[in-house]
């Protein structure tokens, strides 16, 4: 992860530093003013700047801003080597953060004042937030140890760039970088329109147990890749409703009566049954403070673009897709020309095994 974050004056001054929680006690005065000399002798014998510098473990990246009166040399360092590109999204963001916090300090001669910096401590931290770097390390480590999570892996928003990834089984990069930011946005553009959240998360779920879990952060999405045990691939699609290849719904009637009959959960506020055209064939209240009715059929942008990415990106068929917002939880069940949308409260739902067993009671019941 991020390990060190240094901010020199060209001549050697240091400003700012931080410091991961493994690496207190430094003399950051000295490595300031030997990575300032190293960077003049370099600017001065061959007229260039060092971008980066590799020792024997650590890896130490270097961005200069030359647009003030008091130049900068930021600096930042990892001893995984893997994480350069990402920590380039990081000091980049740093950088913008500091000038536009400190730009009238840095528009006239710096008077050696260097206590007003401490202010940017919560900023780093809100900046390592962003970026992710705060999960990056135990992440890591539930990947190494061979359970559940098979991958972690860190794309930028808008260009779709994967900028980090540590992975225990194949990854569909190409299809994971286009689709998801198209999922994301469309489901940040559904919450706010219509519920006025922000969306915390969007779980995916095939129907042979793969969980794909997008967590946006504000510079990065963090997406976690998960293969649960239980497989129901086989006796989920060979339920009635998959049997149809119209794109209709052509007893509706029928069906209602089907789901009349079931048994719900009471973590379960409100459903809806919706086919592809956005049409609520059935829907029931089982909370009066919930009524998402106008909501509802604008999910099924949603559905359909989930039910691409897990084609796509497993070659399986979507079992359920959930959005999670900061009050609602959203839980689409695909059932080929239809769907069925349950709303929740985001604390019942904010666990995707709790999600898995609600879904899962709703197909044996429909055995």
């Amino acid at each position: 992860m991020l390990e060190d974050l240094l901010i020199i004056t060209e001549g050697g001054q240091l400003l700012y530093s931080w410091h991961s929680e493994k690496r207190k006690e430094k003399d950051d005065d000295l490595i300031s003013g030997f990575l300032s000399a190293l960077n003049s002798f370099a600017s001065i014998e061959r007229g260039e700047d060092i971008k980066s510098l590799k020792l024997k473990e650590t890896n130490i990246i270097f961005e200069k801003n030359d647009n003030y009166y008091t130049k900068l040399t930021f600096v930042v360092t990892t001893k995984n080597e893997e994480l350069i590109e990402l920590l380039h999204s990081a000091i980049h963001n740093i950088m913008d953060n500091f000038i536009k916090m400190y730009e009238n300090v840095l528009e006239r001669e710096f008077d050696g004042e260097i206590t007003r910096f401490r202010k940017f401590d919560a900023y780093v931290e809100e900046i390592i937030n962003s970026h992710g770097l705060d999960v990056l390390d135990t992440s890591i480590k539930k990947v190494e140890e061979g359970g559940a999570l098979k991958s972690i892996i860190f794309l930028e928003p808008k260009g779709g760039n994967i900028l980090y990834i540590h992975a225990k089984q194949y990854v569909n990069k190409k299809d994971i970088s286009f689709l998801i930011p198209l999922i994301v946005n469309s489901a940040q553009l559904l919450y706010q329109t219509n519920l006025n959240e922000k969306v915390r998360w969007i779980l995916l779920n095939t129907v042979r147990n793969e969980n794909l879990l997008v967590e946006p952060r504000g510079k990065i999405l963090i997406i976690r890749q998960y293969q649960l045990p239980e497989n129901f691939e086989e006796d989920f699609l060979a339920l009635d409703f998959f049997k149809s290849k119209d794109k209709y719904v052509k007893k509706p009637n029928k069906l209602v009566k089907v789901f009349e009959n079931l048994e719900w959960n009471p973590k379960i506020k409100q459903i809806f049954l919706v086919d592809l055209m956005g049409k609520v064939i059935y829907s029931k209240r089982f909370d009066p403070s919930y009524d998402c009715s106008e909501y509802i059929p604008e999910t099924i942008s949603f559905l359909i673009s989930s039910k691409k990415a897990s084609e796509q990106i497993y070659s399986r068929v979507l079992f359920n897709s959930t959005i999670g917002g900061e009050k609602i939880a959203t839980i689409c069940v695909n059932f080929n020309n239809f769907a069925l949308t349950m709303i929740g409260n985001i604390k019942d739902l904010s666990d995707f095994t709790v999600i898995q067993t609600l879904c899962l009671n709703i197909y044996r019941q429909l055995k």
